[in-house]
């Protein structure tokens, strides 16, 4: 009698267990998750960013002020995205190529590389700030001649000359202090604010983990109502705000919080102290 063989495990395309994941709840979504060779870009939600940090894999613990991640999708980080449009018409609208700005968080200044392709900007005093670790390999290659030399950068904010202009584009997710602190440190409050891809949910704020290459970062998702509270706080009124629908995000070992919601802003400054 011939011994039956036992079937061959079935196979489903990553999209399909993604589908299969979301009806599912709890540790069932973590098993699940398995059957993807790809893993999650983001994993995990913790109260504070402290318990993101605590809870990361030591091997994969990285944050941001890291030469590793500075080379991380620079090119395609240099091109203009669709998103960066309204960032381009209220900056040609409300500066015309002159004056100062400070790029917060603006890594090697992709975002000034970026414009260039669609905006004058000779007349603009552009200056970086970011982490050390960001900025070291961005002065290299700006020696070596392979960013505009026109890009000033800055790693202490005490050294930041005043500007009329604040841009942060993706920073907010990564900032490691509150958007308040950050502007009330600068020399002084710009007169206008232009923020994308600010990550926010409705409900209590989130942190969670962001692969980002071979690492990990954390990464935090706003309460909407918290952070527009924080706007107006600050002194500044919404001018024009939008969503980015593309870069909203489900995070997969928590499906049931939701997708969180990606927006721009541009911040006008109406209390002067």
């Amino acid at each position: 009698m011939t011994k039956p063989t036992a079937p061959a495990p079935r196979r489903f395309p990553p999209k399909r267990v993604v589908r299969m994941g979301l009806q599912l709840g709890g540790a069932a979504v973590a098993r699940v998750r398995t059957l993807i060779s790809r893993p999650p870009r983001f994993t995990g939600i913790f109260p504070t960013r402290e318990a993101a940090i605590a809870a990361m894999p030591t091997d994969l613990k990285a944050g941001y002020d890291n030469q590793e991640i500075a080379d991380i999708s620079f090119q395609q980080m240099c091109e203009l995205a669709v998103w960066d449009y309204p960032i381009v018409f209220w900056l040609d609208r409300l500066m015309s190529g002159r004056g100062t700005l400070i790029d917060a968080g603006g890594h090697q200044g992709t975002k000034f590389i970026a414009f260039t392709s669609v905006l004058d900007l000779r007349d603009l005093q552009w200056v970086v700030y970011d982490l050390s670790g960001i900025v070291s390999v961005a002065r290299k290659r700006q020696a070596d001649g392979k960013i505009p030399s026109e890009i000033q950068f800055q790693t202490q904010l005490s050294q930041l000359p005043p500007a009329d202009v604040l841009l942060a584009s993706g920073l907010l997710q990564y900032l490691d202090c509150s958007f308040s602190s950050l502007v009330h440190d600068l020399p002084q409050p710009p007169r206008i604010i232009l923020l994308n891809k600010v990550a926010l949910r409705d409900g209590p704020a989130v942190f969670t983990h962001e692969r980002i290459g071979d690492t990990q970062v954390p990464y935090h998702i706003r309460s909407r109502k918290a952070w527009e509270a924080e706007i107006a706080a600050l002194g500044y009124r919404v001018r024009d705000s939008w969503d980015i629908p593309d870069l909203g995000h489900v995070i997969s070992t928590h499906p049931w919080q939701g997708r969180s919601e990606s927006r721009g802003y541009v911040l006008e400054r109406y209390v002067t102290r």
